[in-house]
């Protein structure tokens, strides 16, 4: 079935209000659905009445395109400043200022199309937008510390009414004008006083100006994917270089403060920021045109778990994929995510054979390449190297099926920051499951999200350039001292109760033996809560599907 066809089966016209959020407001609106046939560049948007500009100066602005994706709200185009006149800026409603510097042409081309109803929203802006912004700057900065959202805002309302981390620099403001939508925190519990995110209202004819007092896009990157200064150090005391290195503070030749505060485990910081933007936006527009959205999962479902397996050539998958079609409920659709599925990472010498494996792949579980490192570090030419025979050899093998599209690294070798996705993408794979929420004695059988994220995002380098892999968190394991099913009914509960930390909780169940208590507890908690059970390879398809589609003809007389 093509990613076309499973979209229209995921938005059929009785599924319109579980698939989109639709404002109050928003009673009669002309939308076309347009769906994604093909690949698309995402570094570009469909178009709509959000522009995203860019600059060579602006590090992790295109990075805004992903934001914005992950949220539904494809609704937007992209342009870099250098094109970006006073002739086509008054064809947007909202634009996305990252951080850059600007000209005092462009200040006053912001200036005067704010004036005239334009919504500004600025990241750690220019200090000549000052004025425009309603705020003054103190001189100081404050960084990696904290935030608080203020709940009472219509732009805050439902975000978590805790602190949340932010990463890189913030600009210390005092308020000359503006409203407070968020305050800087020195400390998880000490208020610095000094705005986080403002909104200032100019002039007569609607327009408004927000400032976040930090590169939002900056902060979120390194949230997912941890200190870049980390990204080669082995800090855990256990080789080889792993994800959760760029994370653990620890380390016994450098010891600092961990990179996610172990106590915030339980708040998705990355997702409830990036929502923040969102609200900021739908509710700047309000005037203008109400902003439909695409859900986060098929039939408005708050929460899903991607079932993976590692099979090391032991031959406990034909097994496993047995009990999770006994598991399934009777009568299921696999295309509507209503049937137990998984996918199966394995050697080449795993004894499944291809008829086996097209047979599974027709029912829709996935088989996908188990990567072996030798449990050592890698570089590009190694991971190249490691690919390319490993691949050869696994599709000579399984001649039936897809080639692997999916993966996790034997080992979890991640040791540095972007070589992993880089040969992955090579090789035609786009969701890698490597970030591992390991070991045992810094989880601490806690519940939670060490990359502050249950959302599947791509990669970014540290250049700010868009990998096309989406990075899925395992987030649950059997080999890093959880409990289950205490775990997973934890994360599944905060998703689907009044918390709404909606995402996609990856489970490493491991495929070598035919029976998992963990893989067990995991199905069990998902359909008692209804949450669905898939496989990494059906995330993907949603994934590209969605983000790939997009609304058009939008039409608003401010009645309908």
């Amino acid at each position: 079935m093509s990613i076309l066809s499973r979209l229209y089966k995921w938005v059929r016209w009785e599924h319109v209000r579980a698939i989109l959020i639709l404002l109050p407001l928003l009673v009669g609106i002309a939308v076309t659905l347009r769906f994604a046939t093909a690949a698309f560049d995402p570094n570009q948007g469909p178009g709509g009445p959000i522009l995203v500009v860019t600059s060579p100066a602006s590090t992790y602005g295109t990075y805004y395109t992903e934001i914005l994706r992950n949220e539904g709200l494809n609704t937007f185009a992209v342009s870099d400043i250098s094109a970006v006149t006073s002739g086509n800026l008054a064809g947007y409603d909202v634009v996305i200022l990252p951080k850059m510097p600007l000209s005092s042409a462009q200040v006053s081309m912001f200036t005067t199309w704010v004036q005239a109803g334009g919504k500004l929203i600025a990241m750690a802006p220019d200090p000549q937008l000052a004025t425009l912004l309603g705020i003054t700057s103190t001189g100081a900065t404050l960084s990696d510390r904290y935030l608080l959202v203020d709940n009472s805002t219509s732009a805050g309302n439902g975000i978590v009414n805790q602190t949340m981390q932010f990463h890189g620099a913030a600009n210390l403001y005092t308020l000359n004008g503006a409203s407070s939508l968020a305050t800087l925190y020195s400390s998880a519990t000490l208020a610095t006083g000094n705005p986080a995110v403002t909104l200032n209202s100019v002039g007569a004819s609607g327009g408004q100006a927000a400032a976040f007092a930090y590169d939002l896009a900056t902060s979120i990157v390194y949230t997912r994917q941890g200190n870049p200064a980390w990204a080669q150090q082995e800090r855990d005391g256990s080789a080889p270089i792993r994800s959760d290195d760029k994370f653990f503070g620890n380390a016994a030749a450098d010891p600092q403060p961990d990179w996610i505060d172990l106590s915030k485990l339980a708040i998705p910081q990355a997702d409830e920021q990036q929502r923040l933007l969102i609200q900021l936006i739908t509710n700047m527009n309000l005037s203008k045109t109400p902003l439909p959205r695409f859900w986060y999962f098929p039939n408005g479902k708050k929460a899903v778990v991607i079932m993976t397996g590692d099979d090391h050539g032991n031959g406990g998958t034909a097994a496993r994929f047995d009990q999770f079609k006994a598991s399934s409920p009777a009568g299921c659709s696999v295309a509507n995510w209503e049937c137990v599925r998984g996918t199966s990472y394995i050697y080449s010498t795993t004894p499944l054979t291809n008829a086996q494996a097209a047979s599974y792949t027709t029912d829709g579980f996935e088989v996908g390449l188990h990567i072996n490192t030798g449990c050592g570090d890698i570089t590009p030419a190694s991971l190249e190297a490691f690919y390319t025979t490993q691949i050869a050899d696994w599709v000579g093998k399984y001649t039936s099926v897809p080639a692997p599209i999916t993966q996790r690294h034997h080992c979890i070798v991640w040791s540095d920051w972007i070589t992993g996705a880089q040969v992955q993408l090579n090789h035609g794979i786009r969701l890698d499951t490597s970030y591992y929420f390991w070991p045992p004695g810094w989880v601490n059988n806690t519940p939670g999200l060490f990359t502050g994220s249950a959302m599947p995002m791509r990669f970014a380098n540290l250049d700010g350039t868009l990998v096309d892999v989406y990075n899925a968190v395992t987030q649950m394991t059997d080999e890093s001292g959880q409990t289950y099913p205490f775990t997973p009914a934890a994360l599944l509960d905060r998703a689907l109760g009044p918390e709404g930390y909606y995402g996609a909780y990856t489970v490493n169940a491991h495929t070598d033996i035919a029976q998992s208590s963990v893989a067990d507890a995991v199905v069990a908690s998902a359909l008692a809560r209804g949450v669905p059970v898939v496989s990494s390879r059906q995330m993907l398809d949603w994934l590209d599907a969605r983000n790939g589609s997009s609304f058009s003809a939008l039409a608003w007389d401010g009645n309908s």
